[in-house]
């Protein structure tokens, strides 16, 4: 019982009273959730920010343009490299869902260029490389496919103290990163850069080695605790139209693969690029460099339909790229041997009633494009027999408890961060089970955060998006890295076009037990405590 100035006794329910005394100071706080994680009566939650929730991978990207924005760009490249050692090579081809989602949009109709500032703290060469690597744990786990699932997911169990060794049909890592990729695109100097954790952090890695050849998955499982499958999509999808088993009709991975090993084939002076994804733009675009004067694109989707990135077909249209949209092919003509003329009929829907993927045609509209050679960009499928791997979708386990799967044989994942994701997703899983913990839980339900809610619009500054300074189009000859980093005083000044969405906040009743305000690792966080409980 209290009595107030006047002598009037009052019912007060002190501790009901005191829900709201965690004091946040916003300008310290980078988001990172640590006070939430150890709250001990779960008083607290996180606002998790909108770029953070899109993010395949999790990343906080609110903490690592938060400390850029406040001179702190160690700190920022560390944040990143808590998520993945891969910041460069996202900060370059990443699909950019993040910025899809951010709040700034609402205010001035353009996102922060998170991914831009990514690649500016990641290419950061002051910053020195520390891999973490914990206590050796004794178990071993095999790893097929060197691509961005299964790269990913030797990073993550080698941190985790698990000896790995990665297993890759081709001789060097990478997967498509390294052979499907132009170079003007994702440098080898980048990907070769963040690829030196396999060496430092003592991945065995043994190229030229294919399962289902010279490696046998039952002497995996005898030999291994675990064993990751992340094989990938390396068969070419046909078109099913006579005269496309031709030497001038070529698959696009063969087609790039060759490009990227130096060589460089005779296409001719028509080119015509068959497909409407990002494969089929970075073919085009590579076309030519090598030196064809007259290169189009042909797909069956409309322009919004495509799944190239917008900024990508923009950029191929701005060099050049015919595009037609609309069309599937219907022909191949040849003349003394030689690829003269492709035809084509009009799309008219993509999908049928169920909205299931089944072209429809008017087959009275057509076109015809004269052409030398024709790359075929309709996509990859998965190599018979591996094909439907049945498996828990939220530990990616298979019906074999040591056997599981990621990107293609999992999901298909459509992105390179996605199939990050699920690299990252079989590895916890793994390392639970190898550590003898439930892989499901806390999984099925999500993480514990608040993501319906408002943003504080006050802290907007006025400031146009920074744009990235791109190779003049006079120069764009060869195969030099098209898009540059942005320079110190643009990313700074880009950081600071962040709203700081995500902070901590009180739920219920605070026991004042402190451990929130004592693990902040930035004393952003601060608890009230009231006189009368002193």
């Amino acid at each position: 019982m209290l009595h107030n100035a006047t002598g009037v006794s009052m019912e007060v329910n002190l501790l009901t009273s005191l829900s709201d005394n965690i004091r946040i100071d916003r300008d310290k706080c980078s988001a990172c959730g640590k006070c939430a994680e150890v709250c001990i009566l779960d008083n607290l939650r996180l606002q998790l920010s909108p770029c953070r929730h899109a993010c395949p991978l999790g990343m906080n990207c609110q903490g690592y343009i938060h400390y850029l924005a406040h001179d702190k760009a160690a700190k920022g490249t560390e944040t990143i490299r808590e998520s993945t050692p891969f910041g460069g090579i996202l900060g370059r081809i990443c699909s950019r869902p993040c910025e899809a989602a951010c709040n700034r949009i609402k205010v001035d109709g353009e996102a922060v260029a998170i991914r831009d500032l990514k690649r500016f703290l990641s290419d950061r060469t002051e910053a020195p490389i520390l891999y973490p690597t914990g206590a050796e744990s004794g178990k071993s786990v095999a790893i097929a496919g060197a691509g961005p699932a299964g790269l990913t997911a030797a990073f993550i169990l080698r941190s985790a103290g698990h000896r790995v060794t990665l297993y890759d049909r081709e001789p060097t890592p990478g997967g498509l990163l390294r052979w499907a990729i132009p170079e003007f695109r994702l440098p080898y100097e980048c990907l070769d850069r963040e690829l030196a954790f396999l060496k430092v952090m003592n991945v065995d890695f043994q190229g030229e080695r294919t399962l289902g050849q010279d490696l046998d998955l039952e002497g995996l499982k005898q030999q291994f605790d675990a064993v990751l499958l992340t094989l990938g999509a390396h068969g070419q999808a046909k078109l099913g139209v006579p005269g496309e088993d031709s030497d001038h009709v070529i698959p696009l991975l063969s087609f790039m693969k060759m490009v990227r090993q130096g060589q460089t084939p005779s296409l001719g002076q028509k080119v015509v690029v068959v497909g409407g994804g990002n494969g089929a733009i970075d073919a085009a675009q590579t076309a030519l460099r090598l030196g064809t004067r007259n290169v189009t694109l042909v797909c069956l989707e409309k322009r919004h339909e495509m799944a190239a990135f917008p900024w990508s077909i923009s950029e191929a249209e701005e060099e050049g790229v015919i595009i037609h949209n609309g069309w599937g092919p219907r022909s191949f003509h040849y003349k003394a041997g030689r690829l003269s003329v492709i035809g084509f009929k009009k799309c008219t829907a993509l999908c049928d009633a169920k909205g299931c993927f089944c072209p429809s045609y008017d087959e009275e509209a057509t076109m015809e494009l004269p052409c030398d050679t024709v790359i075929v960009a309709i996509g990859q499928t998965i190599e018979e027999g591996w094909a439907g791997i049945v498996h828990n979708p939220v530990t990616l386990q298979s019906e074999n408890p040591k056997v599981f799967v990621a990107g293609d044989l999992a999901s298909r994942a459509g992105t390179v961060v996605e199939a990050m994701a699920q690299g990252k997703e079989a590895a916890i899983s793994i390392d639970r089970i190898l550590k003898g913990e439930d892989p499901e839980y806390g999984r099925r339900n999500g993480r514990a955060v608040e993501i319906d809610f408002s943003p504080d619009w006050s802290r907007a500054r006025s400031r146009a998006r920074v744009v990235a300074p791109v190779l003049p189009m006079e120069v764009r000859k060869g195969f030099e890295e098209m898009a540059k980093g942005l320079p110190y005083e643009q990313a700074v000044a880009e950081a600071e076009r962040c709203l700081g969405c995500g902070i901590p906040f009180g739920l219920r009743t605070c026991w004042f037990c402190l451990p929130c305000e004592i693990e902040c690792p930035e004393q952003a966080l601060h608890v009230e405590i009231p006189y009368l409980l002193r």
